[in-house]
């Protein structure tokens, strides 16, 4: 993107840039060899846009105020706005103050306190590092990053989102929020195909159901939101004030509490008090009606 000084101002390198306002800024007489390598060029109202071999647009920026460098083929930039097309369509809308931009090759890069809007299924997104890489169809997110979905709200530190499978994946401190079911996630690892209504769950995972008070950890899970199902493996405890259910594995059938556990079951009540223990179990947390094969009992006085 940045190159000579000559090239900046005839229009640029590899961007087909459009500059108004062109002007560099002043500086100290210096040697004629160094003016290259050390000179920063400042422009008003730039505009910048990247296309691929074939002349489809990749992505276009506009900005109010740039500062570049030639040396780092950084650009500081003042009240940024543009678009990163998928397929010759706009798809996100970027937004920022101020931020850093650094091209490479067809690869854009954006420092800053950023707001990305998705055109087409309405997810605003806030993070403080972006990158754009068209060939692989790829947004990578870093930094305090939060997103706002119809159905779904949630934050986390980092984020790939893939467009050529609509899917986005969450890592480090995540935590998601859903309507309907009502359903707190938390953990490190989460995958959320939004075309399918489906969260896979990685690594360890807490799940809150807030109607029923019921808190929820297994090692990994699977959440199907579109029909509200839950299945969750590698050892699973479920805990509320009624009661406990532990098993290695648990499938939970939402809007009718329904749930069936297999592998080392232990279920508890507290009113009245009783401890079962099997091999598999199926029933109902609403009504604590549960069903144990194998199972041995212990009524608690």
């Amino acid at each position: 993107m940045l190159g000579s000084r000559r090239g900046w101002c005839a229009l640029g390198l590899s961007l087909g840039l459009v500059v108004s306002g062109c002007r560099v800024a002043e500086r100290p007489l210096e040697p004629e060899a160094n003016l290259e390598t050390t000179q920063q060029l400042t422009f008003q109202s730039l505009n910048l846009q990247q296309v691929d071999k074939n002349g489809q647009v990749l992505w276009k920026l506009q900005v109010q105020q740039a500062v570049a460098d030639p040396r780092t083929r950084r650009v500081q930039v003042q009240k940024l706005v543009g678009d990163i097309y998928d397929q010759g369509k706009p798809r996100y809308r970027v937004e920022t103050a101020q931020a850093t931009v650094l091209e490479q090759g067809e690869t854009l890069d954006i420092q800053g306190t950023i707001i990305a809007n998705d055109l087409q299924d309405k997810t605003r997104i806030t993070t403080q590092s972006l990158l754009w890489r068209p060939q692989q169809q790829e947004l990578i997110l870093k930094g305090n990053l939060e997103f706002q979905h119809p159905k779904i709200q949630g934050k986390a530190q980092e984020a790939t989102i893939r467009l050529r499978d609509n899917h986005l994946a969450l890592r480090k401190k995540v935590q998601v929020t859903h309507q309907k079911p009502a359903l707190n996630i938390t953990g490190e690892a989460l995958d959320w195909e939004w075309q399918k209504g489906q969260i896979q769950a990685l690594q360890p995972v807490q799940i809150i159901h807030p109607p029923q008070q019921l808190v929820v950890k297994a090692g990994r899970g699977q959440m199907d939101l579109q029909n509200q199902v839950l299945r969750l493996t590698q050892g699973v405890d479920a805990v509320n004030q009624r009661g406990q259910l532990r098993a290695q594995e648990v499938e939970w059938r939402i809007p009718a509490q329904e749930v069936t556990a297999v592998g080392n079951v232990f279920y508890r009540q507290n009113d009245p008090p009783l401890t079962v223990t099997g091999s598999r179990a199926d029933g109902n947390l609403a009504t604590r009606q549960i069903r144990v094969q194998r199972a041995s009992t212990q009524f608690v006085p």
